[in-house]
């Protein structure tokens, strides 16, 4: 009996020894975690073959393991995060100077994925839904969980909210539509670069990559870049000429260049040209307000790809003076070895508290003293590389909204070098601005503030075509184009904070205010120091009023009274309109006006 409790005892003990180490074996170095599905692939064939009788048995359980090890191989390829995770670890084996270029590459095939994947899931889960054998009812709640689940918008916090009471509902035809407009980019279309605790730059996908239509502004590109209230953005320069657009918050914006320092406090509408190659650093002085800029890149070396250097940093982003060897540093700097590598490495006790990346906490003495030498730039004829677009005199302005605009000619040193216009128009909720067409800039227009919608006429979607066509297709659609020469599209896209909407030169355009906000957009106008003209062909500016009494007769088949009677109805109002006008547009164009079929082809009126 005695004997027989020692066995028990022994095994026990075995027992509960055992147990241990097969809990502490996870943690231990070189072992496969249990979320590895190799290693949960070899568990169920364990399993199989020592759980199941008969051979039938156990291969039809080995399938079963292959199959889901195979399924958990598609998910882990599918998944961007694990990819780049994998990445990372696949360069630390890299040479220590080929690790930056490594990755680099990793943080570009991440992005692209990042992009891409939202969309895919969202369909797969779409499609999921659809084969339920359930009713409408809940096959919408199915379509509506997919769209919280995988169109989520990636950029948390305050602005998150913001955007999502402002997002008007819309059916999913016009979801898919908006989808496929080459024209429009929600504001999901930007790609982080650097998303940290203090802030965030993102940088709009190429024009390009988004439909060829846009292939002749591809070597721009916009950026967004957002600091928290006390932040500190490190110093770096870029192989790009940029423009500054400052949309919220106040801060001060400090460049170097090869001659003297550039230091100016901004606030909403300063504009800021940052010259290739200066070396800036930011600051935002509020307490409370995040500072958001919308930054213009044009890239000096390859068009449409443009990098940051930082002289300063540890892992991410990484100094560049790292990069060169160790008896280049000492010569250059005159120093020893110790003082780079405190130099460089930091202390890491200053380091945990001041934290790594592009965004630095600062305290508000160090703000208020990076602050003291700036000037606040002012209006037209201000000498530097800054001015207040806002504190213009507007260029259209009525009760309905106002435009304020900068062109190369009157800002040569601020914007000439970039070749673009800047340009700021705040439409009242409920308003139009009016029809217009831009005679050489192609405009790009990030919404600021509100909701609405644009519509736009197209002579190059009057069928359907795909964006990713090879350049063959491209070819015969641009000859079909000119074929069809005369027939149109309207283009319409919703408008919420951070969309951003292209605007070829020629496309008759109008932008409309929601009833229940006004809407403010930021536009750069690409090309423009061609001298481009904003022609309205609505308002009581219009060019038909121009016209010869016999263009009118012959152009529109009516008398030139009836012409007039339509382009001259507002006399009042010009580029800024109510909306409330339009409710008689509508009864004349159900009754039989002869002009219906003009004002029908875009049906903009």
């Amino acid at each position: 009996m005695v004997r027989n409790k020692s066995v028990f005892v022994v095994l026990l003990f075995s027992l509960f020894l055992s147990f241990g180490l097969l809990c502490s074996a996870k943690d231990f170095p070189g072992r496969r975690s249990e979320d590895d599905p190799r290693q949960r692939y070899e568990d169920c064939q364990r399993r199989c073959q020592s759980e199941t009788r008969g051979q039938t048995e156990q291969d039809k359980c080995e399938d079963r393991c292959e199959r889901q090890f195979k399924e958990e191989q598609q998910r882990d390829g599918d998944d961007p995060q694990r990819r780049y995770q994998d990445c990372r670890q696949h360069c630390q084996q890299e040479e220590r100077r080929l690790r930056p270029q490594c990755e680099q590459s990793c943080q570009e095939q991440y992005e692209r994925q990042q992009q891409q994947q939202p969309d895919k899931r969202f369909k797969e889960c779409q499609h999921r839904c659809q084969r339920q054998e359930q009713g409408p009812e809940r096959k919408q709640q199915c379509v509506k969980e997919c769209r919280e689940q995988y169109q989520e918008d990636p950029w948390k916090g305050e602005r998150e909210n913001k955007w999502r009471e402002e997002e008007e509902e819309e059916s999913d035809e016009g979801e898919q539509q908006q989808r496929n407009n080459p024209y429009y980019f929600h504001r999901r279309s930007f790609q982080e670069r650097f998303r940290e605790e203090h802030g965030n730059f993102r940088v709009l996908q190429r024009f390009a990559a988004k439909h060829h239509l846009l292939r002749g502004i591809n070597e721009f590109r916009i950026a967004i870049l957002e600091a928290n209230p006390n932040t500190f953005v490190l110093p770096h320069h870029c192989d790009a000429e940029k423009i500054y657009v400052v949309t919220n918050g106040r801060g001060t914006i400090t460049f170097v260049t090869h001659e003297n320092k550039e230091s100016y406090n901004v606030a909403p509408g300063v504009v800021v040209r940052i010259p290739a190659g200066s070396t800036v650093y930011l600051a935002n002085q509020d307490n409370r307000e995040k500072l958001t800029i919308a930054v213009l890149h044009r890239p000096v070396n390859n068009p449409g790809q443009f990098q940051k250097f930082f002289p300063s940093g540890q892992e991410n982003p990484q100094s560049y003076l790292r990069i060169f060897s160790r008896e280049i540093l000492e010569a250059v700097f005159n120093t020893r070895s110790e003082q780079l590598d405190e130099l460089f490495g930091g202390r890491q006790s200053h380091r945990r508290q001041q934290g790594q990346g592009m965004f630095r906490k600062a305290s508000q003495e160090q703000i208020r003293a990076l602050s003291q030498e700036a000037t606040s730039p002012r209006g037209k004829g201000s000498e530097g590389y800054a001015f207040n677009l806002l504190s213009q005199t507007p260029r259209y302005s009525n009760q309905n909204g106002r435009f304020y605009e900068a062109c190369p000619r009157n800002f040569q040193q601020q914007l000439q070098e970039v070749d673009s216009s800047v340009v700021a128009f705040e439409i009242n909720k409920g308003s139009i601005f009016v029809p217009h067409y831009n005679s050489k800039a192609t405009f790009v227009v990030l919404v600021t503030d509100g909701n609405g919608h644009v519509e736009m006429v197209c002579p190059h979607l009057s069928r359907q075509s795909s964006h990713w066509s090879s350049r063959e297709e491209e070819e015969q659609e641009e000859q079909e184009d000119e074929r069809r020469s005369g027939q149109y599209k309207r283009v319409r896209a919703q408008l919420s904070t951070g969309d951003i909407f292209v605007v070829p030169a020629g496309h008759p355009v109008t932008f409309v205010a929601s009833q229940n906000k006004n809407l403010g957009l930021l536009g750069f106008g690409l090309y423009n120091g061609q001298d481009n003209k904003r022609i309205f062909v609505a308002g009581k500016t219009n060019n038909v009023r121009q016209w010869d009494r016999q263009a009118k007769e012959l152009a529109f088949g009516v008398e030139s009274r009836l012409v007039d009677e339509v382009f001259n109805n507002n006399p009042q109002e010009s580029y800024f309109v109510s909306g409330q006008n339009r409710r008689g547009f509508d009864e004349r164009r159900g009754s039989n006006n002869p002009l219906s079929s003009f004002l029908d082809f875009a049906r903009l009126f």
